[in-house]
């Protein structure tokens, strides 16, 4: 294997931890989440049809299914974590679900109140920037 794809895999794997700690800092000041109780699954084929989150994240029988996306297709991004929680209910059967798109670099451009107009919740939304998340969108009940 090159060096060149090494270098590559490693940045990979640190980006993913660096984003993936910024989504448990949003879950622990959101949700009230000691970081240390959670626990993180990377990229896991867990549902049947081969379905992949990026990042599944639990805490006390409550599933965060967390999707990374760099190039915002909001409506097709919705529909694929939507998918996913769907999955995830019906095969892992956890007590709450939450599904949260987690938007790196660039925030979608499209008029989120399309997706109050779908009454889509639970939902989540955050921009991932300079270390950081902002919360764009976000219907708990």
């Amino acid at each position: 294997m090159s060096q060149l794809i090494i270098r590559r895999r490693i940045l990979g794997r640190l980006l993913a931890n660096v984003y993936t700690d910024i989504v448990v800092e949003y879950l622990s000041q959101r949700f009230n989440i000691p970081k240390a109780a959670v626990s993180i699954a990377y990229n896991n084929p867990i549902l049947p049809g081969d379905i992949r989150p990026d990042l599944v994240i639990m805490y006390n029988n409550t599933w965060f299914i967390i999707e990374f996306k760099t190039k915002p297709n909001l409506l097709h991004d919705i529909d694929q974590v939507i998918k996913y929680k769907q999955a995830i209910d019906t095969y892992i059967k956890p007590r709450r679900t939450i599904p949260i798109l987690a938007y790196v670099y660039r925030a979608p451009l499209e008029d989120l109140s399309i997706i109050e107009e779908k009454k889509i919740k639970p939902l989540v939304i955050l921009h991932l920037i300079h270390g950081s998340y902002k919360i764009l969108y976000e219907a708990l009940e």
